[in-house]
């Protein structure tokens, strides 16, 4: 059979090689038929199928069957899982052959991605077995087996069966009703220590995924906003720790213009942040998706996941065309007001190829979109009387039913403000012009103001509301200032990161900032006893060492942070937290609780993941009841003779989420060396014995 193969495919044309070899190339259905269980259980099983497929229309009963039982047991018991991906490769593009074979390759393939899972057989196997389950599912088959097998996976089978898992269960969610537990099972993986880093991301952005698409089917305006943060803050998150995932920087660019599009209706002639913000999200998708092109052309696609790419493609569409339009909406009047029309339509459109929403409703992209489409003509006449024109007499656009609904969306709108008018003496936003800080507060009008308000005191509400936009006051010094820059703009990706609770933690991570600066440089003498946990353990009187604990690095924070905030609201060893005792709480408000969890380790740590495998449960835990933010901090008492790490790397923010629902968790975490010897005694390690 291998000198069959070797002679057809030298003298097959390239569309011959496409389609696959037929019976007779292979000698003839007699010959194979001879030769079927060895084919079958060896590498040649896609080529056994191709055949078949091709003749299973015209094959006789007496030669079809013994082929078919062959090809079953062949899939059942396949020689490698590379052998399989390409056998299902050919029953999955045949649907006469799937046909044929019956509603036993279901039960086939689900009892071996069982079995690899379960470690019973080549872990590989599981991944080409249950994409198999997922095409003929998608193809019309039921997908009941599939879905109670992708339920049950814990996290913890061999780390190959769960290779590539997360995108098909995403893609399971895409196609099937009902599958809300998968996201209980990616939320699992996600949060698995002890997965390949690349099946945790894949899972991470499966869930990115998953709030898009809540966001695109929510029925009213909040709800597509906090679910897009959601998805940002993800996509932003597995940026940031995955430089090989163009895949969600690309959907965090998109995302960052919608967002920003939304927020031209409240001040497009205003502050200019918002357009600032669609250019350059415009501009960073354009390069990411060069570079996703380039990084991708020459690798071979898989057809079924090719609307995967076309989503992509959409989102990229959409961002051209809002960053088109939004050179029209801060302008009184239109030179050509038909193409700025059309500029405009065009985002309806652009919409609904990401997705199409149900007859005569609005969801998702549209309810977040259209109040920045229809706001120039609220606010103008001039705009207005333009788009009844075309609709009165332009062909172009007296049909156009996105046309019709944006001048009914206007009338509505306006008739709403007329209605409030007399309540308003101040013209919306002009009181605020030039004072974006204030702009921010206020939003979209200054209705909050008085008609006539003192410019110099409106100058310094500027300073001050600008300050606390910020947050923080500047320490001076540009590494520690930079620092806590970089770790407020993770945490600004949070849709939980919000007034009051981001005034709140601002300060309290500022202060936690200093403290790991100043005390990474401390000696030990600093505070005299208070700091003395810096230095080497002591001896005791008989001579024993009387070793640091947990304990004296609690103290010197409390003691640290206790004076910068209002009296009372910096407590600690608090009972009744999250079902057990926290160490040091900050309570600026009864509704706000930041809990910082002090942990003392003796044990060396080469990676962020061994400290969170150990501490991340329980400071997680204390945000149960609180905003989704806290501090952990590490007391290193691990060998430093030969140093210890720098302060950047020992800081950085965990994200975790214990749910696929839940807004995932801020932490942010900092180890600080203590028990450490003194610089003069310190040695390079040696690598090996000499």
């Amino acid at each position: 059979m291998d000198q069959a193969l070797q002679e057809w495919a030298s003298r097959a044309s390239d569309e011959e090689l496409d389609a696959g070899p037929d019976l007779e190339d292979l000698g003839g259905a007699d010959a194979v038929v001879a030769e079927a269980g060895i084919m079958a259980a060896g590498p040649q099983l896609p080529y056994l199928l191709t055949a078949l497929a091709n003749g299973i229309d015209t094959i006789p009963a007496h030669q079809a069957a013994p082929l078919l039982a062959a090809a079953a047991q062949g899939l059942r018991q396949p020689h490698s899982a590379w052998a399989l991906a390409d056998a299902l490769d050919v029953v999955c593009t045949r649907p006469g052959l799937a046909a044929r074979l019956g509603n036993r390759i279901v039960r086939d393939l689900a009892t071996l991605a069982e079995d690899a899972l379960a470690g019973d057989c080549d872990a590989a196997l599981a991944q080409p077995a249950i994409a198999g389950l997922l095409r003929l599912a998608v193809a019309g088959a039921s997908p009941h087996r599939l879905l109670a097998l992708l339920t049950e996976i814990t996290g913890t089978e061999p780390a190959d069966a769960l290779d590539r898992l997360p995108l098909l269960i995403g893609i399971a969610r895409d196609h099937f009703a009902d599958t809300d537990r998968l996201l209980d099972v990616l939320n699992t993986l996600e949060n698995q220590p002890d997965l390949n880093p690349e099946t945790r991301a894949d899972a991470s952005f499966e869930l990115a995924l998953a709030d898009e698409r809540a966001a695109l089917e929510a029925a009213n305006r909040t709800t597509p906003g906090e679910q897009l943060q959601r998805a940002l803050m993800r996509f932003t998150e597995l940026d940031r720790t995955h430089e090989a995932r163009l895949d969600a920087r690309a959907h965090a660019a998109a995302i960052q213009a919608v967002l920003a599009f939304a927020d031209l209706e409240h001040n497009p002639t205003g502050d200019s942040s918002a357009r600032q913000r669609l250019i350059k999200a415009a501009d960073q998708l354009n390069t990411t998706a060069a570079h996703l092109a380039a990084w991708t052309g020459r690798m071979h696609q898989l057809d079924w996941l090719s609307a995967r790419s076309l989503t992509q493609s959409a989102w990229a569409k959409l961002v051209t065309t809002l960053n088109a339009a939004q050179a029209h909406l801060d302008q009184p009047s239109w030179y050509n007001p038909a193409d700025a029309l059309n500029d405009l339509l065009e985002i309806y459109l652009a919409s609904r190829s990401i997705h199409a929403p149900a007859k005569d409703s609005s969801t998702g992209l549209t309810v977040l979109i259209s109040p920045a489409v229809e706001a120039p003509f609220v606010r103008s006449q001039g705009l207005l009387h333009q788009l009844e024109q075309a609709l009165a007499h332009d062909p172009q656009f007296t049909d156009h039913p996105d046309a019709q609904t944006l001048y009914d969306a206007v009338r509505q709108r306006r008739q709403q403000l007329s209605s409030q008018a007399p309540q308003q003496e101040a013209v919306p936003g002009k009181v605020l012009e030039g004072r974006p800080a204030l702009a921010a507060l206020f939003q979209s009008d200054a209705t909050g103001l008085c008609s006539n308000p003192d410019l110099h005191q409106l100058d310094r509400l500027e300073q001050f509301a600008h300050q606390l936009t910020k947050g923080y006051t500047p320490t001076g010094n540009a590494r520690v200032d930079r620092h806590l820059e970089t770790l407020l703009d993770i945490l600004k990706t949070s849709p939980a990161w919000k007034p009051n609770d981001c005034h709140y933690f601002t300060p309290l991570l500022e202060h936690f900032l200093r403290f790991l600066y100043d005390r990474f440089d401390a000696q030990a003498n600093l505070y005299g006893e208070r700091t003395a946990y810096l230095g080497p353990a002591r001896k005791n009187a008989d001579g024993t060492v009387a070793a640091w604990n947990e304990k004296h690095l609690q103290d010197d924070f409390h003691q640290h942070i206790s004076p910068l905030f209002p009296p009372g609201t910096v407590t600690r060893e608090k009972w009744d937290v999250a079902g057990g005792r926290a160490d040091v709480i900050y309570t600026p408000d009864p509704a706000s609780r930041f809990v910082a969890e002090i942990k003392w380790r003796t044990t060396r740590w080469k990676t962020h993941e061994a400290v969170e495998r150990d501490y991340l449960a329980q400071a997680a835990n204390y945000t149960a009841t609180g905003p989704p933010f806290a501090l952990l901090l590490v007391g290193d008492a691990s060998n430093h003779s030969a140093g210890y790490r720098d302060i950047e790397d020992s800081i950085w923010i965990i994200r975790h989420a214990r749910s696929a629902t839940e807004i995932p968790r801020l932490i942010v975490a900092g180890a600080l060396p203590t028990a450490r010897p003194t610089p003069h005694s310190l040695r390079v390690a040696r690598s090996s014995a000499r």
